[in-house]
């Protein structure tokens, strides 16, 4: 269980890690704050997804908070470049890719397999 949040366990405990090296804690707060709420958010949606019974539904769930949660996330950085400094669009930014990049690498390694037959 905890393999699946991999991502937002290590956003939390790089934290006062990366503060205390310098980084902009205004854009972590953002970019982490976002991060954690839209991995909670997508808890949700899956769950949802899952209870309903037809496959193009499901999809269509999936698809639209996919595409929700790259304009939030766009507008997280954003933000943190516009009421900090460049620093702090750029810490926002770099935490979301680099949160992402653990997210997309984990679901690779837990997503179920198919077998073959003979």
């Amino acid at each position: 269980m905890l393999l699946r949040y991999l991502d937002v366990v290590l956003v939390l405990l790089a934290a006062p890690i990366l503060l205390l090296i310098g980084v902009s804690a205004g854009g972590y707060a953002i970019g982490g704050g976002t991060w954690i709420a839209m991995r909670a958010i997508g808890v949700g949606v899956e769950r949802y997804a899952g209870s309903t019974g037809d496959a193009g539904r499901q999809i269509g769930i999936r698809l639209g908070y996919l595409l929700g949660r790259l304009f939030v996330l766009a507008l997280a950085v954003i933000l943190a470049r516009r009421s900090g400094s460049r620093g702090d669009g750029l810490a926002a930014l770099l935490l979301i890719v680099g949160a992402y990049t653990v997210q997309l690498a984990i679901s690779f390694a837990t997503r179920p397999r198919r077998s073959a037959k003979p």
